[in-house]
């Protein structure tokens, strides 16, 4: 065999091999693409048929030959053929390295997704709370201790938390029940009891109260109880619900932890998402935190500020907002500051209309009056600023609403889901919860790539008059709230129902008629 044969069947074996590679690459990018279940067939279709072109060209630059017809010398036919093969080299290359990437991202993204979808964990601190000075430095120096209790806030924790330490101590506490926390905490600062049990997560409403705005400081945990808590599961309905046709209510909460998890704590944004997927209508409807309304926590139809519901857990903000606007919400998306933030960023920032120029209380950044370019440090603070406004709160509530109508427009416009949809995925870790199943959220990932269709998104905000009163979880003081303006939660509701009903909004629909007609009653319009 001559060196010019052996040459072209070392050059047939690499060649061969590299196509072989490539092959296996591109299947297991599109298996990759297929698994995450987000792409239309017809985009998977597409994928495929780019992958074999993009084989067939390489298989054509490495065993094609020059045309015997074209006069060429020897050198230079040797010339033309080292760069149809250099060029078929790196096409092949740049695909696996295309491949390679596109799969870790996608996997991670996928991983990512199931973290994020179906349920979230959430882990509740129960401890057991003497003032700071008290000599016991273990369960076992506190055996005899009277330990202070209530079983009309979060008794089952309570309970779960007694067992461990009776399980520690080897022996029976002695207890003493309270109605609320502020009695427990009266009780040991009085030395009427030697400690407390109680959620870490009720702490920050006792020192709201002044007589006790220092408890962390005078006090110290002998013993904490972590109990995980499954914020939603998957759902157990019998009907079958197809989320690309059927409206559904997705309540979004945003959590005033600053910490890189979620948490229960205070939820200081309500916003309710009336969806309906066939008429592309969207519906936000912002109730302001200190709401004064009948909480799902309470089982005697009791009152409290909704912004105090999420201490209790997420499902207890939805039964509330549920019962308030008379319509069930199917899910919840739950999102703290910091993930707001790199959502924002993720998504390449957001579009606003700001109604006047500003500087925001936190950053100290400049908002224009009329559009304005926000990247997520800036969003962030744009969504929190009440101080600049005469309406406070409510100010705040119509910024965080035009903030998720920016996201969402920003989401169903073009490909900003694929372009960065593991951005998106890996700012959520962590801070962001849903209890939407990962085939819902396929599905309607799915269904905005097949038809591209723009959303027609309006907003609608519940006000009320400022006031004092007691509530659920404050009973013994009065507490600034928000009474409800009942016409405009009246015609919230109508809003919701004409959205469920398949009825399109229009900018009208947005302004409250200021009377009812004299012809009808019952706070309609």
């Amino acid at each position: 065999m001559g060196t010019k044969d052996k040459a072209n069947g070392k050059w047939n074996v690499a060649a061969a091999f590299l196509l072989v590679f490539q092959l296996f690459f591109s299947f297991v990018a599109i298996g990759v693409a297929a698994s995450l279940n987000l792409l239309p067939a017809v985009y998977l279709v597409i994928l495929l048929l780019v992958f074999i072109l993009l084989w067939t060209l390489v298989y054509f630059f490495f065993f094609s030959g020059i045309s015997k017809k074209k006069a060429l010398d020897s050198k230079s036919r040797k010339i033309r053929i080292f760069i149809k093969r250099s060029i078929g080299c790196i096409i092949s290359v740049c695909v696996m390295a295309v491949c390679c990437i596109g799969s870790v991202m996608g996997s991670e993204a996928g991983a990512m997704l199931k973290k994020i979808s179906n349920y979230a964990s959430v882990t509740d601190v129960v401890s057991a709370y003497v003032l700071k000075e008290n000599p016991a430095e273990t369960l076992q120096d506190a055996k005899d201790y009277t330990f202070a209790i209530t079983d009309q806030y979060d008794y089952e924790r309570t309970e779960k938390a007694l067992k461990e330490i009776e399980d520690t101590v080897g022996t029976k506490i002695q207890t003493k029940s309270f109605d609320n926390f502020f009695e427990m905490a009266h009780a040991l600062y009085e030395n009427e009891v030697d400690a407390m049990i109680l959620n870490a997560a009720y702490v920050e409403l006792i020192e709201m109260q002044r007589e006790y705005e220092t408890f962390s400081q005078k006090t110290r945990t002998l013993f904490d109880h972590e109990q995980e808590t499954v914020l939603g599961t998957e759902s157990t309905e019998e009907e079958e619900h197809n989320i690309t046709t059927d409206p559904f209510l997705v309540y979004i909460s945003g959590s005033d932890t600053r910490q890189l998890s979620l948490a229960s704590s205070r939820s200081d944004v309500n916003i309710l998402v009336v969806v309906n997927p066939k008429t592309k209508q969207v519906l936000l409807i912002n109730t302001p935190r200190d709401y004064y309304v009948q909480t799902a926590a309470s089982s005697s139809g009791a009152k409290d500020k909704l912004t105090h519901c999420g201490i209790y857990g997420i499902d207890c903000s939805m039964e509330t907002l549920g019962m308030l606007y008379d319509e069930p919400v199917d899910d919840y998306v739950q999102i703290n500051f910091s993930g707001f933030q790199t959502l924002v960023d993720a998504i390449g920032g957001i579009t606003i209309e700001s109604e006047k120029s500003f500087y925001t209380s936190e950053g100290g950044f400049y908002i224009s009056q009329g559009t304005n370019q926000l990247n997520g440090t800036v969003a962030l603070s744009y969504v929190r600023e009440r101080k600049a406004f005469a309406d406070g709160d409510n100010a705040r509530g119509r910024h965080q609403m035009m903030a998720m109508e920016a996201i969402i427009k920003k989401l169903s416009s073009g490909t900003t889901i694929l372009s960065s949809y593991s951005g998106i995925m890996e700012s959520m870790s962590g801070m962001f919860a849903t209890s939407m199943s990962t085939e819902d959220i396929s599905s309607l990932v799915k269904m905005q790539l097949s038809d591209m269709a723009s959303w027609n998104v309006k907003s609608f905000a519940v006000t009320g008059t400022g006031g004092k009163a007691a509530t659920y979880s404050m009973p013994t003081k009065r507490s600034y709230v928000m009474y409800p303006d009942e016409e405009q939660v009246a015609y919230a509701k109508q809003l919701v129902n004409k959205v469920v009903d398949g009825e399109i909004l229009t900018d009208a629909d947005m302004d409250m008629p200021q009377y009812p007609p004299q012809t009808q009653t019952g706070g309609t319009w």
